[in-house]
């Protein structure tokens, strides 16, 4: 599976599952809420029912010692009767203790029902008080049926949309592999001639052209090289590696070595170099960090302007280059190393460049930072510590 597909259909899933959990907890909740009061509703009917039978059963007892003759029993409830002052006088010791309110209501882990009464023959009974358990019973098994369906749904909706997001995302994939292939292929083929032709314009004798003929080669070689760096960040792009052998790099050098490849492109714009650049070695696979500087550098050239100037400066632990171009909003120096990202349409190019060298500053936990001002300049710094640079 490609990675663009493995992570849309990453995404299509969390979310169309992550609503569905919503969905679901929604609709859960609305359930146990009309389960519980259902269950109330049938207590306090039961309740209620029972209070007006045992009523009637005791209506007539000539006193409370005739209570226990006459009183209906109940399984499922208890049963008691207050006098005026809401003392529980029957039965007797009192099997438990309310605080007294009319009608139904809950207290602790219980339900109560009190009713107001008038008995033919006792006079100091004035309510009759029906206790019922809770329903948290019910309640509990409701949650485990709830929690039971809850995670069956989530499960068949997650794999069901996973398979039909599968289908679904078979001819992008397909689409994607065909262009992968068109573009890799591209790559390969375009190795051979732009290496023969770099070949034969390094080695070419200039002294025997005429001055015509001389700008039109320079011109050929500039073309050649842009061509080139396009090439090497679009191999970087489709076929790089995470492990890179390293070696002890002098990046004087290769700074000195990438200024002079990038001379010709940078006098078309007629540039000047100032140069600061102490003697510093790290432990770094050589060919990436001429990567890194050659984005640098092209970016450099490529935003600057006419007449302008690129200061590099190499210290132990840093390197900065810095042009006199046009700059760009300080707000988006993040953005400007997202891949495909561009603020200047005018100067050709895909995005790769910076992208290519945040990721390989990552790879060698080098600190990059951006700073730039619109129709100033920008510098590009790159800070590391020597013990942690080593890349294996």
């Amino acid at each position: 599976m490609l990675q663009a597909e493995k992570k849309s259909l990453i995404q299509f899933v969390s979310v169309f599952v992550g609503l569905n959990i919503i969905f679901l907890v929604i609709l859960s909740t609305l359930y146990y809420n009309y389960q519980k009061k259902i269950y109330t509703e049938i207590l306090q009917d039961e309740m209620i029912y029972y209070t007006e039978t045992a009523y009637e059963s005791v209506y007539y007892a000539q006193n409370i010692a005739d209570l226990d003759e006459y009183l209906l029993h109940h399984p499922k409830f208890d049963i008691a009767m207050m006098d005026k002052n809401k003392n529980i006088i029957y039965p007797n010791p009192a099997p438990f203790k309310v605080k007294f309110k009319q009608g139904f209501f809950r207290e602790d882990t219980h339900y109560f029902f009190i009713k107001t009464i008038e008995l033919e023959n006792i006079e100091n009974i004035h309510y009759l008080i029906v206790r019922g358990d809770a329903i948290d019973e019910e309640l509990n098994k409701t949650k485990q049926t709830i929690l039971i369906v809850l995670i069956f749904s989530i499960v068949f909706f997650g794999a069901v949309i996973f398979i039909l997001s599968k289908i679904f995302l078979r001819p992008l994939r397909q689409y994607i592999e065909l262009l992968n292939k068109f573009i890799t292929d591209a790559i390969h083929e375009l190795n051979t001639p732009i290496s023969v032709l770099s070949m034969s314009l390094e080695t070419m004798e200039v002294d025997e052209l005429s001055q015509k003929n001389l700008k039109s080669t320079n011109r050929m070689l500039i073309a050649t090289r842009t061509l080139s760096h396009l090439y090497n960040d679009l191999t970087f792009t489709m076929f790089s590696s995470e492990h890179y052998p390293v070696q002890k790099t002098n990046l004087k050098e290769l700074i000195l070595q990438r200024i002079d490849y990038f001379m010709p492109l940078a006098s078309t714009k007629n540039l000047s170099f100032t140069k600061e650049l102490r003697e510093c070695e790290i432990m770094i696979n050589e060919r990436l960090m001429g990567r890194i500087i050659d984005n640098l550098l092209s970016n450099a050239i490529k935003y600057n302007k006419k007449n302008g100037n690129i200061k590099i400066e190499l210290n132990e632990n840093s390197f900065s280059i810095s042009d006199t171009g046009i700059g760009f909003d300080q707000s988006k120096s993040k953005e400007i190393f997202e891949r495909y990202k561009r603020f200047d349409n005018s100067n050709g190019g895909f995005g790769l460049g910076l992208s290519i060298v945040k990721s390989l500053c990552d790879l060698y936990d080098i600190e990059i930072e951006a700073v730039s001002k619109i129709d100033i300049g920008t510098t590009f710094t790159l800070t590391w510590n020597n013990s942690r640079i080593i890349h294996t």
